[in-house]
């Protein structure tokens, strides 16, 4: 099995967002004006030169500029020290179906982090649906925040991880 990521492949990143979070979860409000942020950085992973996964990862600046309805992260201890333009939100992380159970969900947080650490992010915050907090606390993040429900009726829950 041979990976690839990309950071070039916007198209690609938001036919696997469609196909995973609008078709398959049922989610309504899958795109917004960061996704034509140049900062929004498109993650896609292909596996034998086939798209089978993608988040997004930017610095949360953008997300308080757009003014957008989505839940804002909570301060947390790892806020420490870190200056405004280095906090990252990480998000839209997905799988296509016939690629899940092989680790690649964890390949794509780990190029995201090292996109988000190569933009001059020291923090990445990031919005997880409950059901998938083992993967990322595996990855190294921390629960921040208790389960909520802002996003569009899901639970959800925020985790933190120093670069």
């Amino acid at each position: 099995m041979e990976l690839t990521v990309r950071f070039d492949a916007r198209d690609a990143a938001f036919d696997v967002r469609k196909r995973v979070f609008m078709d398959e979860q049922g989610y309504e409000n899958e795109f917004d004006q960061i996704d034509d942020d140049p900062r929004c950085i498109h993650v896609t992973l292909y596996v034998d030169g086939e798209v089978a996964g993608c988040s997004r990862v930017f610095p949360e600046e953008l997300e308080r500029a757009a003014a957008l309805d989505a839940p804002k992260s909570p301060a947390c201890e790892f806020d420490e020290g870190i200056g405004a333009s280095e906090t990252y939100l990480l998000g839209r992380v997905a799988v296509l179906g016939e690629y899940r159970r092989r680790g690649l969900a964890s390949e794509i947080v780990r190029a995201s982090d090292d996109a988000a650490r190569a933009a001059g992010a020291r923090l990445v915050k990031l919005h997880a649906q409950e059901c998938v907090r083992d993967l990322y606390a595996k990855m190294g993040y921390t629960q921040i925040s208790d389960v909520d429900y802002e996003d569009e009726g899901q639970p959800h829950l925020w985790m933190a991880k120093r670069l």
